[in-house]
């Protein structure tokens, strides 16, 4: 048989249920607060990197540093593109307010786009010509769709290869090899980290 209870004693066991309830909560919210902050202390100690005289932030899978007041996204860092052969005669202003085109675009051009795309007019997919006449310059894959430029216009041109490798001729920018290892050393080139 149940003993028979009164209201004072109803409400004394539920202030006390509501004061052991309360005081849970409070702990759980310290504790959190403080595992998160010990947890992202160490996170962010391992997320910046020096190099170059450059301070690199990771930022999930991408490095961003801080030029100016501009920022700049890459995926690899400068020391993990040293041996990516570079020779080149660019700079930034080369591509500042004037269209940019692109032959054989892929990842590397969504990369170099993330970094230069606030300075240049537009860009554009083109073929690749060689000189003489049009018809001679329509490179096969071009199939006539899209126009063809020579290196008297602003060219990035992605090859296949097996060294990776930067070079210029004329206006023409060849990025050889491994398209997104070379595009961040293209990058760091042109903005002057490397």
């Amino acid at each position: 048989m149940r003993k028979i209870k009164t209201m004072a004693d109803i409400e004394r066991v539920r202030r006390r249920n509501n004061i052991i309830l309360g005081l849970v909560m409070i702990f759980l919210l310290i504790a959190s607060s403080m595992g998160y902050s010990l947890m992202s202390a160490d996170s962010d100690s391992n997320n910046v990197v020096s190099e170059n005289g450059f301070d690199f932030v990771r930022d999930g899978r991408l490095w961003k540093v801080l030029i100016g007041d501009e920022t700049f996204a890459f995926q690899y860092l400068p020391s993990e593109v040293e041996d990516v052969d570079v020779e080149l005669d660019v700079e930034l202003e080369m591509y500042s307010g004037q269209p940019l085109y692109f032959v054989n675009s892929g990842e590397g051009t969504s990369e170099i786009l993330s970094s230069i795309d606030r300075y240049i007019l537009r860009y554009q997919e083109s073929c690749l010509g060689n000189g003489g006449n049009v018809s001679e310059m329509v490179d096969a894959a071009c199939n006539g769709n899209l126009p063809v430029k020579s290196c008297d216009s602003n060219l990035i041109i992605f090859e296949q290869g097996n060294d990776s490798r930067v070079y210029d001729e004329g206006n023409c920018v060849f990025i050889a090899g491994d398209v997104l290892r070379g595009s961040d050393a293209f990058l760091y080139e042109v903005l002057g980290i490397r």
